[in-house]
């Protein structure tokens, strides 16, 4: 059914389908995007995304099948109605999950598309604010660092035009109260206890921002993604990362490594050293310890390193 879509559909479909993963992990659902079949029987499934940050058993990935309509009433009711539709539908027995359909529009408001999410943990704030990320994505950001996934530890905040928090997951709830904020709901990220004000930045201008704060003794890296532009009111949506350990163990690493340069550096040197004494002994008649001395006082007269002067006379050895 691509065939059938215009061009603006197109660009508007590829825009939405870049941000299609990161959806999913922001609203802990598994998404899905349809389109009406030739066969009007059928839709077909163009894209179906499963979230990193739910657990649960695994659902079969109907990408570039098709399914038929009967069985999927509410999202054919959204595609022939051009509206939201909110149900439940039932994935095994007795199990049910809550289901929210949005009709994909173009700018002339016709609807040749549809957008499910599919989930036993619904907040309802966070997937109408992740539906607002997907529509108002001013390109394609796959490449995009500040919209790379989450993972299931990864704190997630929705902030409103006041700069309040109106939504938590349970990660960022259990972030704050590490850090001696236990009532995150209803605080402003500009007051004094969180003062972050990468926030409002990010709602006046519209472009996502990384950085990492240091804040009451952890490291956080601190993603803030614009969801609806200023001119519309204005929201963001905030996710983080507890790096503390990882750049611990980024430094540890990295002394390991320098002790690694250095321990290599100097049984490079006293291998070098090792022959130029064995030179200087044979040439010269002189013992080790004298043939060391010899090399000490040269290196400090010409103002070079041990390695560099057992180089230097090896060299010479070899003419």
């Amino acid at each position: 059914m691509l065939s059938t879509l215009t061009a603006e559909q197109k660009n508007m479909l590829q825009t939405l389908l870049s941000g299609l993963e990161l959806a999913a992990d922001i609203a802990h659902a598994r998404v899905t995007v349809y389109l009406l079949d030739e066969d009007k029987k059928f839709l077909q499934v163009l894209k179906q995304v499963q979230p990193l940050t739910q657990f649960g058993k695994a659902q079969p990935d109907l990408t570039g099948r098709k399914v038929r309509v009967v069985e999927e009433p509410l999202v054919h009711r959204a595609l022939q109605q051009n509206m939201v539709v909110r149900g439940m539908r039932e994935l095994e027995l007795g199990v049910f999950n809550s289901f929210w359909v949005y009709p994909l529009r173009d700018l002339r408001g016709k609807c040749y598309g549809a957008l499910s999410f599919d989930t036993i943990d619904p907040e309802e704030i966070i997937i109408r604010e992740t539906v607002e990320l997907l529509f108002n994505l001013p390109k394609p950001v796959e490449k995009e660092s500040n919209y790379k996934r989450l993972s299931s530890a990864d704190g997630l905040m929705v902030v409103d035009k006041n700069k309040v928090i109106v939504a938590a997951n349970n990660e960022a709830k259990h972030l704050f109260q590490v850090m001696g904020i236990n009532e995150l709901l209803g605080k402003r990220t500009n007051h004094l206890e969180i003062n972050w004000p990468l926030v409002g930045m990010v709602i006046d201008t519209g472009v996502a921002e990384q950085k990492e704060f240091t804040f009451h003794g952890l490291l956080l890296d601190v993603r803030v993604l614009p969801v609806v532009p200023k001119a519309q009111g204005g929201s963001a949506i905030v996710i983080l990362q507890d790096i503390t350990e990882l750049r611990k163990r980024d430094e540890e690493l990295e002394r390991l490594n320098a002790e690694l340069a250095d321990l290599k550096e100097s049984l490079e040197t006293r291998k070098l050293l090792d022959k130029a004494k064995g030179i200087l002994m044979a040439a010269h008649g002189m013992t080790e310890q004298e043939a060391y001395k010899k090399l000490q006082q040269f290196s400090m007269a010409q103002r070079i390193s041990l390695k560099e002067l057992a180089e230097k006379v090896i060299r010479a050895a070899k003419v």
